[in-house]
């Protein structure tokens, strides 16, 4: 029994291991933008730091941008005037990009947490001799065998 058990447990650990490489790429992503989001109304406001803004407010810029993005293209049609999609010199979708990122950013920062205390009580549920096997794989890995 103790065999299987170690099994789903290694399975689970695997998990956990591809989970986290996932996060870790999106620990540091290239934005393409400043991060300071300009205000909405023009001369009225404050800039949003992207970086320290709340969910919540990343939402509503999402939302903002998301509205622009689409809306855009129909009044400039229907008005026959020229929309360019851009804001404050950035694109669009730039924007939009950077602020889906930011979110993931934040988010993954919670799963890493949650992904640990897994990690910790799944290595808890292992018999001592898979703990001391997987020991010896980590340190035949180190030493290039």
């Amino acid at each position: 029994m103790a065999k299987k058990n170690d099994n789903l447990v290694g399975q689970l650990l695997k998990k956990v291991e591809e989970k986290k490489a996932q996060i870790e790429k999106i620990k540091n992503p290239d934005y393409i933008t400043n991060l300071s989001y300009p205000p909405g109304i023009i001369g009225q406001g404050q800039r949003i730091n992207l970086n320290v803004a709340d969910e919540e407010t990343l939402f509503w810029v999402l939302t903002q941008l998301e509205t622009m993005m689409v809306k855009g293209p129909i009044l400039a049609e229907r008005n026959g005037v020229v929309f360019h999609g851009t804001w404050y010199g950035y694109k669009l979708k730039d924007w939009f990009s950077d602020v889906v990122m930011v979110i993931k950013r934040k988010q993954s920062q919670r799963q890493v947490t949650e992904l640990r205390s897994i990690e910790k009580k799944l290595n808890s549920l292992l018999s001592e001799d898979k703990r001391t096997n997987i020991e010896l794989e980590k340190l035949s890995e180190l030493l290039g065998d």
